[in-house]
């Protein structure tokens, strides 16, 4: 003879069913345990939609690719670029003036302005994903890249999509006029190395006509100037070489800088302009969450209602 199992001896789904049905119906009717009961939940609920707090915190993703030629000497994108932006481009200055624009931590700040500003900080978060300029780009590799997200925390979705929008814009136009001035910078000075180098291989060919000069003129030449003469021939070489690698240097910097004006360098390509879904900021979203959750706990609270009634009458 086999032995029953402890699943042979629980009740089937059908009396499940029909033990649950007892019990909602127990529990309508008992209606002023009822109405109270569901008048308890529908104030919990309703105090839960009304007074907890939500907060919305849009992304502007931007797409950092250095530029395809890679021209040599012209600024790389910060390896740190989340440090970089956070310190750099997202100065006090400019947060204040962000917060000013849009009034916010407004009572905080007529009080205390730094307070306020590091408030602000705390709601502003900058990160990078898959951040490729990490490792060294191989000569002739495919130009590296970065995600760069800016979001900005706020209750008010509206305010929160404006300020993230503006703090995103803030960076990409910071970021382009910076490795603009940096490329014509570095592409001027360059340009004077160029001429630096250039001037010093004149003076020393000068110097080579002089001696051969002197040297031709005397009728027996001094053995060392002859030798000086050698010396300076022989520095020749490496000053015409200098010069040939600073005059590819400015060229190669000109190029770049040239690509830099023209937004044709380092792209910023926005990815997400700091959107929310369609119904994030929705109250109306929230009420049929809410309403909806009221609705399928109806049932169980007949059936608790319907349960403790039950207890009661046995007892």
């Amino acid at each position: 003879m086999t032995a029953n199992s402890w699943l042979d001896e629980e009740p089937r789904a059908s009396a499940s069913l029909r033990q649950a049905g007892r019990l909602v119906l127990a529990g309508l009717r008992s209606k002023k345990a009822l109405v109270i009961v569901v008048a308890c939940c529908a104030a919990s609920i309703a105090g839960a939609f009304l007074w907890t707090k939500h907060s919305y915190t849009p992304e502007f993703v931007l797409r950092v690719v250095e530029a395809d030629n890679d021209p040599s000497g012209v600024p790389r994108p910060r390896r740190q670029l989340a440090e970089y932006v956070r310190k750099a481009v997202l100065t006090s200055e400019r947060l204040s003036e962000v917060m000013s624009h849009h009034g916010l931590y407004a009572s905080l700040a007529r009080r205390n302005s730094r307070a306020a500003l590091e408030s602000f900080r705390e709601d502003i978060n900058v990160e990078v994903r898959q951040n490729y300029f990490v490792e060294e780009r191989a000569v002739g590799g495919a130009p590296r890249s970065a995600r760069l997200i800016i979001s900005y925390r706020s209750a008010d979705p509206a305010v929160a999509v404006s300020v993230t929008h503006e703090l995103g814009e803030l960076v990409v136009k910071r970021e382009q006029a910076t490795r603009k001035s940096e490329a014509t910078r570095a592409a001027e000075l360059a340009s004077k190395d160029v001429d630096l180098a250039r001037q010093a291989l004149a003076q020393r060919r000068s110097a080579v006509a002089s001696m051969r000069d002197e040297i031709d003129r005397q009728d027996t030449g001094a053995p060392e100037r002859a030798i000086e003469l050698i010396g300076l021939l022989g520095s020749l070489p490496a000053l015409e070489a200098r010069l040939d690698e600073q005059e590819r240097r400015a060229s190669s910097l000109a190029l770049g800088a040239a690509l830099e004006q023209r937004g044709m360098g380092t792209v910023f390509e926005v990815v997400n302009d700091a959107l929310l879904a369609p119904d994030a900021g929705s109250q109306t979203g929230r009420a049929l969450l809410a309403s909806a959750a009221f609705v399928f706990a109806l049932p169980l609270l007949a059936m608790a209602v319907g349960a403790f009634a039950s207890g009661k009458a046995c007892g």
